[in-house]
Formats: structure tokens, sequence, C-alpha cells
């Protein structure tokens, strides 16, 4: 329900332009997942660390950054390979392009909404819960069917790939830790540096 109304919204009330409208829409994706995960720990009342909320070695931190420069490095290729064969295609990134494209304070903006608060909020809801969920049936359904749900929020378009080797990585390094904190890093640079690239596009 918070999801679809939260759509509604910015459907029915687009903003003045590309670039707010792609701040706008980067503030539902970290607001939203943190909304729906408020609501499932005061539903369910149990301790954060069920969610995966727990501290975690460093050493795992920075694996999660080797494993969000593997992945920028398989989606630009990807990218780049797409984009020589369909040259014409929509990313569907025009309007997060816009906003990284607008000023450095909009950029400044674009990075903290898109590269801190939404991998958080959406770490702490598709890791979280819907993947601790799905532990019980093992680590194969558990980091397949996460990364897949991950991805479909995203849409079936040119960020699928990406949002779903992403949801891979970070669904394996739940299982192998325990915790969300390395998924959360992976996602906040591999985004980060994404809108970074945009803005010098």
């Amino acid at each position: 329900m918070l999801y679809s109304g939260g759509i509604v919204l910015l459907v029915a009330f687009p903003a003045s332009t590309p670039a707010l409208e792609g701040i706008a829409q980067l503030a539902f994706s970290g607001l939203a997942p943190l909304s729906v995960f408020a609501v499932v720990v005061l539903v369910r009342i149990r301790g954060l660390g069920a969610f995966g909320i727990r501290r975690v070695d460093a050493k795992w931190l920075l694996v999660a950054v080797g494993f969000a420069a593997a992945c920028l490095a398989v989606i630009l290729t990807f990218d780049k390979i797409v984009a020589s064969l369909y040259p014409n295609v929509d990313d569907a990134q025009g309007d997060l392009r816009a906003a990284s494209e607008a000023g450095l304070a909009t950029l400044l903006g674009t990075i903290a909404l898109g590269g801190l608060l939404t991998p958080l909020g959406e770490e702490v809801l598709f890791r979280g819960v819907f993947a601790r969920f799905l532990q019980r049936w093992g680590t194969w359904v558990t980091v397949l069917v996460s990364a897949f749900i991950f991805a479909l929020w995203h849409g079936i378009n040119l960020v699928f790939p990406s949002a779903f080797l992403v949801g891979l990585c970070c669904g394996w390094l739940l299982c192998r830790t325990g915790s969300i904190w390395p998924g959360v890093v992976l996602h906040a640079v591999y985004n980060t540096s994404f809108l970074i690239i945009y803005s010098t596009e």
C-alpha cells in the first residue's frame, strides 16, 4: 500500500523538470522501503538482528567494495554492447541522468538520496526482510529469489540485469555474514559510481 500510494503520487504530481523528477524518484526509492521496513519491525516486534542489522567484520565491507567494482565493470561493458547494437534504446534512467547533470548542488543531493538513502532503504527491505525470510529454504533460494524480486521492482528494462547482478551479490553477502551492511556498502558504492558517471557524460 505504501509503495502503491507513493507511485500514484509520483505519477499524479510530476515534478516541474526532469532533474527534480529524478530527485523525487530517488527520495521515494529510499523512503518507501524504509517505511515498509518500519511497519514490518513494529508488526513482528523483533530485535533488529533478526533483519540482518548486526555488526560485521570490516573485511566483508572491503569485499563488498570489490564486488561493487566488479558489478560496475560487468554492467558498463553490458551497457556498451547494448548501446552499440541498439543505439536508440531507452535505458529508463533519463530522470536520474538529468538530476546528476543539473549542477554540483543537485549532484550532491542526488548522491545523498540515490547513493546513500536508496541503498539503505532497499537493503533493509529486500535483504533484511525478503532474503532473511527466504533463508529457511536455503542459500540458493535466498540469493536467487531475493535478487529476482529486487530486479523486478526496478522494472523490465535495461536496469533489470544490473539490479539482478547487484541483488545476487548482496544476497550472497547476507548469507555469508548474516548482516545487511556489506550489501548496503556494495549498493552504495555501485549507485554512487553510476551517478558520478552520469554527471560526467
